[in-house]
C-alpha cells in the first residue's frame, strides 16, 4: 500500500532536487531558474527525502540513482566548508567589513561601534546622506581618518571608510548603481591595496535584465582592476545581489578572483534578508580576492538593515624590504564627498 505513494514523493523530491542542480548552471534569464539556483543548497534535502523515500518503496534502482544525485550536491556545497586554505606566504592582514546599510535604515551608531571592533576597511552600500553625516557624527571618521564616500537618496549612495591612507579613488561608470574604486596604502606591503565597492542591480525589485547587464558586464571590471593593480592585492566587497549559486556569478571567479567565504571555508554566509522575525537564507554580500587571502568570513547583524553585514580577514603578501621602508603617513584626506 505506501509503495505508490512513497515513489510518487520520491519522484517528486527527486526531480525538485534535480532542478536545484540543474539551475546552477544555466543562465538567470527568468525567475524560475533565480529561485531555484538561490535554493539549490537547501533543496540537498529533497535528494535526500528522494532516497529515503525510493527506499521505503523498494525501488532500488531510482534509490541508487537518488543516492548518486545526493553525491553530487554534496560535492558541490563541501568545498564551500573547508578551510581555511593555507598559503605559507608572510603576510599582513587587513580586515575588510561590507555592510548593505538598508537605504540608510541602519542604526548609525551600531554601524560604527561594529566597524570599530571588526575592521580596518569599511565599504558600505544603500548609504543616504542621513546615515552618512550620522555615522560621522558617530565618530566614524575619528576611528577611520580616510574616506572616498559618494552619499545619496535611497539605495544609491555607496563609500569607503579606511584606517589606513587611500591614495586614490574614482567613480566606475555604467552601472544601474554607484561604484567606488579606492587605492589604500597599507603599512608592510609593497603595492597599494586596490578596493572596489560594489553594488549591482537586483534581480527581484527591479527589472531582471538590469542585474543581467549589470553582472554581465561585471568580468570587464574586474579585468580592468586585475591590470591596473598587476601584483598588487585587489578586494572587491559589496552586495553583488547573487548567490555562489547561480553561474553569472561564478563566471566572474574566471578573471582570477576567489570568494573570501569559499576561500575560507565559511559555508553560505546568509546575509538577505535580516529581519528580527525572519532568518537570513541567501548569500548575496560578498568578499572577492585577488593576490591575497582569506583566513577568515563570517556574517554580522547591522541593526536597522535588512542585510547582515559579511566581515573577513584578508591577509595580503607582505612586502620582505618593509623593514626597510621609512614609516610613511599622509594626512587624513576624505574623497569624493
Amino acid at each position: 500500500m505506501i509503495r505508490v505513494p512513497a515513489t510518487v514523493l520520491g519522484a517528486l523530491a527527486f526531480a525538485l532536487a534535480l532542478a536545484g542542480v540543474v539551475s546552477r548552471y544555466l543562465p538567470v534569464d527568468s525567475e524560475v531558474v533565480l529561485v531555484l539556483a538561490s535554493a539549490s543548497p537547501y533543496l540537498t534535502a529533497a535528494g535526500v527525502a528522494s532516497m529515503a523515500l525510493f527506499a521505503v518503496a523498494r525501488r532500488w534502482a531510482a534509490t541508487i540513482l537518488a543516492a548518486a544525485l545526493c553525491v553530487v550536491m554534496l560535492a558541490v556545497l563541501a568545498p564551500r566548508f573547508l578551510g581555511p586554505e593555507k598559503t605559507g606566504v608572510p603576510a599582513v592582514s587587513v580586515r575588510v567589513l561590507t555592510a548593505n546599510l538598508g537605504m540608510g535604515g541602519a542604526d548609525a551608531r551600531a554601524v560604527v561601534a561594529l566597524a570599530s571592533s571588526v575592521a580596518d576597511v569599511l565599504v558600505v552600500q544603500e548609504m543616504t546622506p542621513q546615515v552618512a553625516e550620522a555615522m560621522s557624527a558617530a565618530g566614524l571618521d575619528t576611528v577611520f581618518g580616510h574616506r572616498a564616500i559618494d552619499p545619496r537618496p535611497s539605495a544609491d549612495g555607496i563609500g569607503v571608510w579606511s584606517r589606513h591612507p587611500i591614495v586614490a579613488a574614482a567613480a566606475v561608470e555604467g552601472y544601474q548603481m554607484p561604484m567606488l574604486s579606492t587605492r589604500i596604502r597599507v603599512p608592510g606591503v609593497r603595492f597599494d591595496l586596490t578596493v572596489l565597492a560594489v553594488h549591482l542591480a537586483a534581480p527581484w525589485v527591479q527589472p531582471l535584465r538590469w542585474f543581467s547587464d549589470d553582472i554581465a558586464r561585471f568580468p570587464e571590471t574586474l579585468r580592468a582592476l586585475a591590470d591596473t593593480a598587476g601584483s598588487g592585492a585587489v578586494v572587491v566587497a559589496g552586495d553583488l545581489n547573487a548567490t555562489y549559486d547561480m553561474s553569472p556569478f561564478r563566471r566572474l571567479l574566471d578573471e582570477g578572483y576567489r570568494d573570501a567565504a569559499e576561500q575560507a571555508g565559511a559555508g553560505l554566509t546568509r546575509s538577505y534578508p535580516s529581519r528580527p522575525w525572519l532568518p537570513s537564507v541567501v548569500g548575496i554580500d560578498h568578499v572577492l580576492l585577488r593576490n591575497c587571502a582569506a583566513s577568515s568570513a563570517y556574517t554580522v547583524e547591522v541593526p536597522g538593515s535588512d542585510h547582515r553585514g559579511l566581515a573577513t580577514v584578508v591577509d595580503i603578501p607582505a612586502d620582505p624590504t618593509a623593514s626597510l621602508a621609512p614609516n610613511l603617513r599622509t594626512p587624513n584626506r576624505s574623497w569624493l564627498s
